[in-house]
């Protein structure tokens, strides 16, 4: 296992292993595949596939478990395994969303769901 130990000193941060569901998202969110993600670090995740598929070198990855997406960069590669890193991430996207805009966008949302039913009666009452 000398190669286990390169790697691992290569490493920024320390992996801890996993299993989880992931999904690739690229081809501007036109394409999916269903991965599993065996390791993930603050740095970069191990990703393993059910068969040799071809994924491009750039492309975003959902954790549903953790309701994340994070744009990642290929690393490595064999038939089965990437091991990608995580993209930078914008300073924007690190600040919290505050709790009122988010219950402001509920309401909206409920009401914007409202009116179109109320849309719906009123046509097909005409």
């Amino acid at each position: 296992m000398p190669t286990a130990t390169i790697l691992s000193e290569r490493r920024r941060s320390a992996r801890n292993r996993t299993l989880i569901g992931g999904k690739v998202i690229f081809n501007q969110r036109q394409s999916t595949l269903d991965c599993t993600v065996r390791n993930l670090s603050e740095d970069g995740a191990l990703l393993v596939f059910p068969a040799s598929v071809a994924v491009p070198d750039l492309f975003e990855l959902y954790l549903p478990l953790k309701r994340e997406s994070r744009m990642v960069h290929t690393r490595w590669r064999d038939s089965e395994r990437i091991g990608v890193a995580f993209a930078a991430a914008a300073k924007q996207d690190e600040a919290p969303v505050p709790l009122d805009l988010v219950r402001r966008l509920r309401r909206l949302e409920q009401e914007n769901a409202a009116l179109k039913a109320r849309i719906v009666e009123l046509t097909e009452g005409a």
